[in-house]
């Protein structure tokens, strides 16, 4: 399957590490209605001291499907970084729905993810699922269960 991912010319800055074994895709909303990948980055750069932004692929609104970190070590989930492909869309779900194109590029990237890493449908979690986690990332109205069974669909 053909998938288009969009570089952007983020200055990262720190070197990045090589991910250890990829054990899980984790899916994230920004909890903000617009934010690019680019004001993503600053704000993890700027707000956070973060290296640039935290997450290996991030999904705009009209579907456009960016590398963040890609196959390197990201800052998205404590704990889990090394181990994890974190996949933010930007949107904040507690209160509006991914648009359409943001869910298909969703199920496509994460098809080509699991592929990659012989992964299957259930190593796919919400942040929110992870231990220790207090916020509704990736919203609210994101039915985690849903979010597999779609994912295992697509997959077929």
């Amino acid at each position: 399957m053909e998938i288009e991912i969009v570089q952007k010319n983020f200055q990262f800055l720190e070197p990045f590490e090589p991910l250890e074994e990829v054990k899980n895709i984790i899916v994230h909303h920004t909890s903000r209605v617009n934010m690019t990948a680019e004001q993503c980055h600053e704000f993890h750069q700027k707000e956070r001291g973060w290296s640039g932004i935290g997450y290996n692929f991030f999904i705009e609104k009209d579907g456009t499907i960016v590398e963040g970190r890609g196959h390197h070590v990201g800052a998205h989930a404590y704990g889990f970084n090394r181990t994890s492909i974190g996949i933010c869309m930007t949107g904040d779900f507690d209160i509006e729905n991914p648009t359409y194109k943001q869910w298909t590029s969703f199920l496509k990237l994460s098809d080509y993810i699991m592929k990659q890493y012989q992964l299957s449908p259930h190593q796919v979690l919400g942040h929110r699922e992870l231990e220790g986690v207090q916020k509704s990332c990736p919203g609210k109205l994101v039915n985690l269960n849903e979010v597999r069974h779609q994912i295992a669909e697509y997959l077929h």
